[in-house]
């Protein structure tokens, strides 16, 4: 084959040259007019502002009360994962197609979210409230310290009336007023299941309680997170530690490289969670907070804005003893694409949308069977987590008197979901 002259070669490795480098001008032109194109399309104005806004206190209890009574290393998870809900949707879906025993801790999700799809019930909750989940991350990004007193507020009424007390569940530890809830046994934990309308207003009768629990879940290497509430944060722990921890510490099994790392000292969230539009679900909570029922002998927490000062009382129609507002169509509470209507409350029932009369019924009866798991028992306080400044007092476990014994119907204690 006859060479080409020197001087062709030259002018076709120019020419050459010449169309790799237009076409890369062009890809990068079009890459940017992709992106302009993306930005005419942001978030209605004023969305991200609006999402700004501040909770009140009694706002914060209505988005609170379903977890409030979570145990505090899983709560840990929650509140940091509630900033990622897409990577929660994605979760969720990867868990229905692929169960429970896939390969979690390999998929690049933020770390909380990886903790929480190893409790699918939660998981699911997350999922399919998604309004709720958003507005939780909301939250928890604007007003983190607000967001911590008001679980503290809460779990303060629970225990006045009776119902938050330790089991063989969990571990309820009162120092100085900071109730801390942690898991009772050292190799699982347990998800309680509660009717925010009743838990924190009423007192359990002799025969049952309000708060039950289910299967238990392994603790694993994910749980790496806990409630510092004397600072008022989420903190990492990196399984070094007393009490809950130091008894765990013995049953951790694998996922040691993954979820224990010096980078998650830093707690991840996403402020992306604040583009998402929460204007309607932010008035059903508002219009949730006016009718929530005032625990008896206890006064309604003065709300306050995000700096912390007094918000002057709303205007609102005079308290009916179990009114509630109509109930959303059933057309209006359609999840991206399926119907989860049946599966949840009516949202005009108050506490973020948890909790109806029938409900309260469910929780009711399945108590009485579970009331035996109620059983007090007083087990030294675990150590305490980043202490508080000025000294608070020696912590005590939270106990009351074990119910009279039940007749034995070999039921069973405690009820699987």
């Amino acid at each position: 084959m006859a060479q080409l002259p020197k001087s062709m070669e030259r002018d076709m490795k120019t020419f050459l040259i010449t169309v790799l480098t237009a076409l890369l001008v062009l890809g990068l032109v079009a890459g940017q007019a992709v992106r302009a194109d993306c930005d005419q399309f942001p978030p209605p104005d004023g969305v991200e502002q609006a999402n700004d806004a501040p909770f009140t206190a009694e706002e914060l209890d209505e988005l609170l009360a379903p977890i409030a009574l979570y145990p505090d290393p899983l709560l840990a998870q929650i509140l940091p994962a509630a900033t990622f809900a897409d990577q929660i949707d994605l979760a969720a879906r990867y868990v229905r197609q692929y169960g429970q025993a896939a390969r979690i801790d390999g998929q690049p999700w933020d770390v909380s979210v990886k903790a929480v799809a190893h409790y699918p019930g939660v998981l699911s909750m997350m999922d399919q409230r998604y309004d709720w989940t958003v507005s939780l991350g909301q939250a928890y990004i604007n007003q983190q310290q607000d967001v911590m007193d008001a679980i503290q507020r809460l779990r303060a009424e629970a225990e006045a009336n009776g119902n938050l007390v330790s089991t063989p569940e969990q571990q309820v530890v009162d120092a100085g007023g900071v109730i801390s809830i942690d898991p009772a046994a050292s190799d699982m934990i347990y998800v309680p299941q509660y009717d925010p309308l009743a838990v924190y207003v009423e007192a359990p009768s002799p025969g049952y309680g309000f708060i039950t629990f289910g299967t238990g879940f392994v603790i694993g290497a994910w749980l790496n997170r806990d409630c510092d509430w004397h600072g008022h944060r989420i903190y990492y722990h990196g399984w070094q530690g007393g009490g809950w921890i130091g008894r765990a510490r013995l049953h951790i099994r694998g996922g040691n490289s993954i979820y224990i790392d010096n980078r998650y000292r830093t707690i991840a969230v996403n402020r992306g969670a604040l583009r998402h539009d929460t204007t309607r679900y932010r008035g059903e909570i508002r219009r949730n907070a006016q009718i929530r029922p005032v625990p008896s002998g206890r006064a309604a927490p003065p709300a306050r804005d995000g700096q912390g000062a007094p918000v002057r009382a709303r205007q609102s129609a005079p308290a009916v003893s179990g009114a509630r507002q109509p109930a959303l169509p059933a057309s209006a509470n359609v999840y991206r694409g399926r119907d989860v209507q049946r599966s949840q409350p009516a949202s005009q029932t108050g506490y973020g949308g948890y909790g109806s009369g029938s409900d309260a019924a469910s929780y009711s009866q399945r108590g009485q069977t579970s009331r035996g798991t109620m059983q007090q028992f007083n087990r030294q306080a675990p150590a305490q987590r980043p202490a508080a400044s000025g000294g608070a007092p020696a912590p005590r476990a939270v106990s009351r008197p074990a119910p009279a014994p039940r007749p034995s119907s070999g039921g069973g204690g405690r009820q699987k979901r």
